[in-house]
C-alpha cells in the first residue's frame, strides 16, 4: 500500500522514499499481524545495520547499501555520506528508542521492504528521529536509504 513517492534529498539525493499509512491504520488485525510477521527479519537486519553504524565501520556499511542506490548516487557519494551524516548521527546514539513505527515501502527500483520509523538515543539530549528503509533486492537484504535528523509527522510517535 503505498500512497506516494516523496523524494527525499537528505543523503541520498537520487533517492525516493516511498510512504504510507502507520503500520496497522485501518488494518484488519490479521493483516496487521501478517505485516509484523513480514517485517521480523527486515527489523532484525535493521537492528544489526545500527549496531554496525554505531560501530562506526563505514567501509562495512557502504557493503550494505542498494547496488541499485550505489549505481545511482555513486559511490563515492554513498561513502561521503555515510562518513560525514550517518556515522556521527549513531556514534552519539546509545542505542534505539521503544518508539517505532513499520510501513511497507518499495525503492526506486521496485524493490519491496519495510521502513523503520525510529529515535537514536544520544548520550547526552533529547531522541533524535532517523528513518531506515530495509529491502529485498534480488534476494538480499539491503539499507535502500537511511534519514538522519528527519521527523516525519504521523510516523515518529
Amino acid at each position: 500500500m503505498i500512497v506516494r513517492f516523496a523524494p527525499l534529498a537528505l543523503w541520498l539525493c537520487a533517492s525516493a522514499a516511498a510512504a504510507q499509512a502507520p503500520a496497522g491504520a485501518g488494518q484488519a488485525p490479521a493483516d496487521y499481524l501478517e505485516m509484523q510477521a513480514a517485517s521480523a527479519p527486515y527489523r532484525a537486519y535493521a537492528d544489526r545495520w545500527i549496531a554496525l553504524a554505531r560501530a562506526g565501520d563505514v567501509d562495512a556499511l557502504a557493503r550494505t547499501i542498494s547496488p541499485a542506490m550505489t549505481a545511482r548516487a555513486g559511490a563515492e557519494a554513498v561513502r561521503r555520506n555515510l562518513a560525514t551524516r550517518v556515522v556521527p548521527f549513531f556514534a552519539q546514539s546509545t542505542g534505539v528508542g521503544r518508539s517505532v513505527t513499520v510501513t511497507r515501502t518499495t525503492d526506486a527500483s521496485g524493490n519491496k521492504g519495510f521502513a523503520f520509523y525510529m529515535y537514536a538515543q544520544p548520550k547526552d539530549g533529547a531522541p533524535r528521529p532517523f528513518v531506515l528503509y530495509v529491502v529485498d533486492e534480488g534476494g538480499t537484504s539491503v539499507v535502500a536509504n537511511v534519514l538522519v535528523d528527519h521527523h516525519v509527522p504521523d510516523r515518529h510517535k
